[in-house]
């Protein structure tokens, strides 16, 4: 058995600080429906409205609608849809609960970095039919990451992880 020098142990816990420092730590949930759709926008509020009733009895830390409910086009999405932000501590329990319950909706789901496009493109996800967005206003690069609701004390907010 070889044990590590110190200096491979230090070099090695600077690789993991750096891996630490570059972890995605907070995501967009984006559900999508059909604007001038009567039934199909009454199934998307009263999932609205579910989300915000288990956010407010604790069942996970999510942060609905800061923007509102879209009922028209807004940036990239070109249909009606509202955005559902959540950390990565958050994020299993959130996943799974529109795994579960997102309904007819189809649901992007991307993370928060400097590269906007490739957020909403190759580092996205989907559930259900892939909507076709719109990349033109997205920025390929940001100043810095776009940390949100920093009073929660998650995400690019949360404490530095103990070594």
């Amino acid at each position: 058995m070889q044990l590590m020098s110190s200096e491979a142990s230090s070099s090695t816990t600077s690789d993991l600080q750096s891996e630490y420092d570059n972890e995605i730590k907070e995501f967009h949930f984006h559900l999508y429906w059909f604007q001038n759709n009567a039934a199909s926008q009454a199934s998307a509020v009263k999932l609205r409205d579910r989300i915000l009733e288990l956010a407010k009895q604790g069942f996970f830390q999510v942060v609905p609608l800061k923007n509102g409910v879209n009922t028209s086009p807004r940036g990239p999405h070109p249909i009606g849809s509202y955005e559902v932000w959540c950390a990565r501590e958050d994020f299993a329990r959130c996943y799974s609960w529109f795994i579960l319950n997102r309904g007819p909706h189809s649901v992007l789901i991307h993370p928060l970095t400097r590269d906007e496009v490739a957020d909403h493109s190759s580092r996205a996800a989907w559930l259900g039919t892939p909507v076709p967005l719109d990349y033109s206003n997205l920025r390929p690069h940001l100043d810095h990451v776009p940390s949100q609701y920093p009073e929660l004390g998650l995400g690019y907010n949360a404490p530095a992880p103990n070594n």
